[in-house]
């Protein structure tokens, strides 16, 4: 397990922007959340986004909390919401995520990567 603290952990800001970009897609009259799983999986996959860094055991111990309270999202650190989404869209299938990863929990995430913009 890598630091979930360190800043090297952190992707670049262009990564980060090109995923953040995608909470605007929650404000669209004919939004699609499963295509916007399918989306966020191919851009996160083709950035290699989280992709050198092991966040496992951080998603078992902690990230479970982002799953049961997305309040939480509203004073994540960066390097957690990275974790998060790197370790959720890196592990998981579509119709895993779309299981595992209710939109409004997904929609707390993106609105607070949007704030590192």
């Amino acid at each position: 397990m890598c630091n979930i603290h360190a800043i090297e952990i952190i992707p670049s800001q262009a990564a980060i922007d090109s995923i953040a970009i995608y909470r605007a897609e929650f404000d669209n009259e004919s939004f699609d959340y499963q295509e916007l799983l399918g989306k966020l999986k191919n851009v996160i996959h083709e950035l290699g986004f989280m992709k050198k860094h092991d966040n496992a055991q951080w998603m078992q111990q902690r990230g479970g909390d982002y799953l049961t309270n997305p309040k939480l999202f509203c004073n994540a650190p960066l390097t957690h919401l990275c974790a998060f989404l790197g370790e959720l869209f890196n592990k998981y299938e579509l119709d895993e995520l779309q299981e595992k990863l209710a939109p409004h929990i997904l929609k707390c995430a993106l609105t607070r990567l949007e704030q590192f913009h």
